[in-house]
């Protein structure tokens, strides 16, 4: 509730500091100086760019490079060159990106009028990171009012035509889909067709969601990647400051934009090399007993039983709440199962009965399938169902047992005929 507090407070007071920024002087006379508060602020004023042209007319671009040893948080960088297309193509579940070179990718963040997409909502800032001479490249799209969007559109399209992949934080479901919906509107044909895309938000829920309080950008990048960002601005208030902007011609405030919007751009590159690092190896590189918990399970829906039941066994080494040891006990039981491992399989079934206070089915259903099944040992298969009956409650679940004991009674009376 602290930290709730705390935020609260610091969103509250970026509100203030806007306000200040886009507001005019009071009370000050009404000499030049106040004229010119009241002036119209150039977004070339406030931020070091060039216009670019185009068949539409000029676009506003900002550019700013970084060594590769730049960190970004904790990770650097170059970093990312040691990561394996594999890994890639696997956190992405995207087998073309094998292909890909990071190099021959484009790390893509939007600002924009707002969060629910569709034919109304509108990109006023564009940033393009792409490594080239030995640095990295932010290349920064923006528009001043919309009638310069197909400006602004026709000079990114320009950058984009010389990339095969492009790696977002929730592109798939907002950038993507938007921007070719700007594009479609402004009646310009878009470059990309169906680039490799590496969406870092689906990989990062499946490796933190169980230890963060959300997976937002900003959350992971703050937990995983330890950024601090000085002044930053929310991305919620990000529409209103363009909106402001739009209205007084006063650019100041946008300063806080293209910042946050150069740092999301950075953060996607050191979130690539963080999650390759974690997945190539994971003992060596996960933070506790839950990110172990999570890599299981990521393993587990590869249908690779082998490594994650591995993982499982590792994740409990480690002092976990009692809820993420008895998922760890089910899924690492099911990998068993499915690897043929019968043997660790009964144990861990048997475990989790003898662990759980409440009743729990499907250890008890799964030992009696084992039992008349695969040792076709009735006696223990009848044994283990009626100590379920005598726990049960639900009458669904009984009359399951009741079924699965009259058949075990007549295989196993069968076996003296």
């Amino acid at each position: 509730m602290d930290e709730l507090k705390r935020r609260g407070e610091k969103i509250e007071e970026l509100r203030k500091d806007i306000e200040k920024i886009t507001s005019s002087p009071k009370n000050k006379g009404h000499g030049a100086s106040e004229f010119r508060a009241r002036e119209e602020v150039k977004i070339e004023e406030v931020i070091a760019g060039n216009f670019f042209p185009t068949p539409f007319g000029s676009s506003f671009v900002r550019e700013n490079y970084f060594p590769l040893d730049y960190r970004c948080g904790e990770v650097e960088l170059f970093r990312i060159f040691q990561s394996s297309p594999q890994i890639v193509s696997r956190l992405a579940r995207d087998d073309r990106l094998k292909e890909i070179d990071l190099r021959q990718a484009v790390f893509l963040d939007t600002e924009t009028t707002g969060l629910a997409g569709g034919t109304g909502t509108y990109i006023f800032l564009v940033g393009i990171g792409y490594f080239a001479d030995n640095q990295f490249c932010i290349r920064q799209y923006f528009m001043r009012d919309y009638n310069e969007e197909p400006a602004l559109l026709s000079a990114l399209n320009d950058l984009l035509g010389n990339f095969k992949a492009v790696v977002t934080y929730n592109g798939k479901t907002f950038d993507l889909p938007l921007m070719e919906s700007r594009y479609i509107m402004s009646g310009i044909k878009m470059n990309w067709e169906d680039p490799y895309h590496f969406d870092l938000l689906y990989p990062a829920r499946r490796l933190w969601k169980r230890r963060l309080e959300s997976c937002s950008l900003s959350t992971v990048e703050r937990e995983i990647l330890k950024v601090k960002r000085a002044e930053d601005v929310p991305g919620y208030l990000v529409p209103e400051i363009y909106f402001q902007y739009l209205k007084t011609r006063d650019a100041r405030a946008l300063k806080l934009v293209f910042e946050h919007n150069l740092q999301d751009v950075l953060s996607l590159v050191a979130l690539v090399s963080k999650m390759c690092v974690l997945v190539e190896n994971p003992l060596k590189n996960a933070e506790g007993g839950v990110d172990i918990l999570s890599l299981g399970k990521m393993f587990d829906e590869e249908k690779r039983y082998e490594q994650s039941s591995r993982y499982y066994t590792e994740a409990l080494k480690y002092h976990l709440g009692e809820r993420e040891r008895e998922e760890i006990l089910k899924l690492a039981s099911f990998a068993y199962k499915k690897q043929g491992k019968w043997e660790e399989a009964e144990k861990l079934w048997k475990e989790i009965i003898k662990r759980s206070q409440e009743f729990i089915y499907y250890p008890y259903e799964e030992l009696a399938k084992f039992y008349e099944h695969y040792l076709k040992d009735y006696p223990q298969a009848e044994q283990i169902v009626e100590e379920a009956l005598g726990r049960v409650e639900n009458i669904f679940q009984r009359e399951k047992l009741q079924y699965r004991l009259n058949r075990i009674k007549k295989r196993r009376q069968a076996t003296f005929l």
